[in-house]
């Protein structure tokens, strides 16, 4: 049976932004917004919000790069769908969509300059990953760039109590997560040019990758 944590509904959906701002203490929104900042993309890029949720984070990305960018928000789950259309309001940069990343992306090839993930790939089992990342590149337009926040790798061994408490909290497959090499995992998938931004004492981070101009 998969383990996969592929979609967050009722009462978590309806208060995920609530929620997650009383779990990091309130940290939460000047994290996300530090996340965001290291977003470096043309100010008419159209960029695609992995993993939606809410849509707070694709109002943010729009709001950092401007009133010529779109962000288009794909999601499956359906109380997340409609808190991000709730929250979109008539704001013409951003747009949403119904799509389960295991499969392929509803967009054509090479179509975005940016793609943005947050805290969705390690609740994914392994294969699952690797297609979301091709598929990433599939739609990237080259030189586009990819913007992964999640954990970093570490060895919970060497943590300590609440890292590994949290961990433990976590969805089955995060521990697994950390033990993997992004950067050479994503090298294999068609990407470079890595840069790293890290959060809570470098046990999170957002890490840029470039789609290369010429991949396999």
């Amino acid at each position: 049976m998969a383990r996969s944590k592929i979609e967050v509904k009722g009462f978590e959906a309806r208060h995920y932004d609530s929620l997650m701002n009383i779990i990091t203490l309130g940290y939460y929104p000047r994290f996300i917004r530090s996340a965001v900042s290291f977003i470096e993309l043309p100010d008419d890029a159209r960029v695609l919000d992995i993993g939606c949720g809410t849509g707070r984070n694709a109002r943010l990305i729009a709001n950092h790069l401007g009133d010529s960018c779109r962000v288009v928000g794909i999601d499956i789950g359906a109380d997340m769908l409609a808190g991000f259309s709730g929250r979109q309001g008539k704001d013409p940069r951003l747009s949403v969509m119904k799509a389960d990343i295991r499969h392929r992306f509803p967009f054509r090839d090479k179509l975005f300059d940016g793609v943005f993930m947050s805290f969705v790939l390690h609740g994914m089992e392994h294969e699952e990953r690797l297609h979301i990342l091709s598929e990433i590149c599939r739609v990237l337009k080259p030189g586009g760039k990819f913007y992964l926040l999640d954990y970093r790798p570490l060895d919970l061994k060497s943590g300590g109590l609440l890292t590994r408490l949290v961990f433990h909290l976590e969805c089955d497959l995060a521990s697994e997560f950390l033990t993997h090499d992004w950067e050479e995992i994503l090298s294999g998938r068609g990407f470079g040019e890595f840069d790293e931004k890290c959060f809570f004492g470098k046990k999170v981070r957002i890490l840029k990758s470039v789609r290369l101009l010429y991949t396999e």
